[in-house]
């Protein structure tokens, strides 16, 4: 998803509660073959604490909202890299510093704890840009135009993702949001990626052992042959198999070569094949489902959204995860942001792509799905009080 969490989030550090530490899964599936055995250990529900509007009452309302209704914490940052200070070990810029310690702060107690990195840009074959003080800044010289498995980006990736594992204590880390994408959109860059994953990795397990580490695949691009061939080794290497996956947007996602997923329940068939690709665990790191048709001409992308498919996936995503025991499902919000669409600038069409995914509309009215999701939290705790 390419929103954007700091943008909006950064200058908002009001609140005062100290980050939660976690303790490891009780169970974690790893191996090789498809047929697995499982210890039933309970799926994790969460959301991002994006907000609706780009004000402090928005993002408190957000959290305030989110928080009695999940059992993950997801922190998602995707807008950039202090790619200077990581590679010389020192502190990131005030700005960074203070947007992460009042996210740390923010998270609620009792709640486990997904943190997403993202080591490539937007575009998904890119490194991400540089940040600063003041936003985007010159990239440091021994980075620009640096392989992504040059020590340089290592180091300084590794720096990076030891800090957010330090601030965080997350007991889930995404290593590459989205960066599987790198396979349908610069191919020959993979190995790169791999060897710069496969090194913080390592070094993260010597010092962070419990930290059940990944990378997040575009859904859609995953189930086309090829790519879903060269991701094996880099997910034979990995924890758990992360997912972005908005089943409504099948029109998007063919753009980028992806086999098609329609009809009433576009989502039964992707997530079937996934349990049948991997018996890793699954981790559904962003989904959701507009609850709006989406219309961007410039992009002749046609979808369609309902409250009643919104329902109804919501309904059968907690039946899958139960059924293939994924170990988490962040949907990435729970309120529409129309007053922060209404505040973007032209040309941000694609940010309708994600407008209407919330449970709550614009105005904080629920839609039918909401006490669907409430229903689904609730049971999943209960499994976990009664697993303990």
């Amino acid at each position: 998803m390419f929103i954007s969490l700091c943008l909006v989030m950064c200058a908002f550090t009001c609140q005062k509660r100290p980050p939660q530490g976690v303790t490891p899964p009780k169970s974690t599936v790893q191996g090789s073959g498809r047929k697995r055995q499982t210890v039933d250990t309970p799926t994790l529900f969460g959301f991002t604490p994006f907000p609706y509007d780009n004000t402090l009452e928005a993002l408190t309302k957000t959290r305030e909202t989110i928080a009695p209704q999940s059992t993950l914490w997801a922190l998602h940052y995707d807008d950039g890299i202090p790619w200077k200070e990581a590679l010389a070990d020192a502190p990131f810029p005030v700005r960074i510093r203070n947007a992460w310690a009042g996210d740390a702060r923010a998270i609620p107690p009792g709640h486990v704890v997904y943190v997403g990195l993202a080591p490539l840009d937007k575009d998904r074959k890119s490194l991400a840009p540089a940040l600063g003080e003041a936003g985007q800044t010159a990239m440091p010289d021994a980075l620009k135009n640096a392989p992504f498995d040059d020590p340089n980006v290592e180091k300084a990736y590794l720096n990076y993702a030891r800090r957010a594992v330090s601030t965080f204590h997350p007991r889930y880390l995404n290593l590459g949001i989205e960066a599987g994408q790198l396979l349908s959109r610069d191919r020959q860059r993979w190995p790169q990626f791999e060897r710069l994953y496969a090194y913080v990795r390592a070094a993260l397990k010597k010092e962070f052992p419990e930290v059940q580490t990944g990378i997040s695949f575009g859904l859609g691009d995953l189930r086309s042959e090829q790519e879903a061939k060269s991701a094996r080794a880099l997910i034979a290497n990995s924890d758990y198999v992360g997912l972005s996956f908005y089943p409504y947007a099948s029109d998007f996602d063919e753009k980028f070569g992806a086999p098609p997923y329609r009809g009433d329940t576009p989502w039964r068939s992707p997530l079937a094949w996934i349990r049948a690709y991997t018996d890793k665990p699954i981790a559904l790191c962003e989904t959701g489902y507009s609850t709006q048709d989406i219309a961007i001409p410039a992009y002749h992308l046609n979808m369609v959204g309902t409250d009643v498919a919104q329902a109804a996936y919501t309904r059968e995503l907690f039946e899958i995860a139960k059924r293939d025991h994924y170990a988490f499902v962040v949907w990435f919000l729970a309120i529409d942001y129309e007053k922060l669409y209404a505040r973007m600038p032209a040309g941000s069409d694609v940010m309708k792509l994600w407008r209407n995914i919330g449970f709550l509309d614009g105005d904080l009215h629920p839609k039918p799905a909401w006490e669907t999701w409430k229903a689904g939290v609730k049971a999943s705790r209960s499994s976990g009080a009664a697993a303990k």
